[in-house]
């Protein structure tokens, strides 16, 4: 997953205004943008800075699914909110769209609270990624 230079700018924007707040930005339905879905468990809402590629193809959509509850993990989830983080996903699995979460502590992780993301990605690959030096250079021939 990649940013260009536009969306890295502002996602590297949100991460540091997010680091100032004492609490965590996904534990108040108010600080959450644009809840497209919600269960008793889970929010589904889409990621306020959606990366641009995606296993090597360009992103049309880019939401996530945040547990209401604070949790680290999903290793943590009661049964409900396992049942019900399951069913948003396969919902959306089986609308085309890839299912990612980042592994607790990975180092690419911006956000302690749990999420997973729901990526919605173009049919066909790019044909030509030049990988540079961040950010990446994506050409659609």
């Amino acid at each position: 997953m990649h940013h260009f230079r536009k969306t890295r700018t502002v996602y590297s924007k949100h991460n540091v205004a997010d680091k100032r707040h004492e609490v965590c930005n996904f534990c108040h339905p108010d600080t959450i943008e644009q809840i497209l879905y919600e269960n008793k468990t889970m929010y589904v809402v889409a990621n306020r800075v959606a990366y641009d590629i995606f296993e090597d193809r360009k992103v049309t959509e880019h939401l996530m699914v945040i547990p209401k509850k604070h949790h680290d993990s999903i290793k943590t989830f009661n049964d409900e909110e396992k049942c019900d983080a399951m069913d948003v996903m396969g919902e959306y699995e089986s609308k085309g769209y890839s299912v990612y979460a980042r592994g607790l502590g990975g180092p690419t992780r911006s956000v302690k609270h749990q999420h997973t993301h729901l990526i919605k990605l173009v049919d066909a690959p790019s044909k030509v990624i030049i990988y540079t030096r961040k950010p990446y250079i994506l050409l659609n021939i």
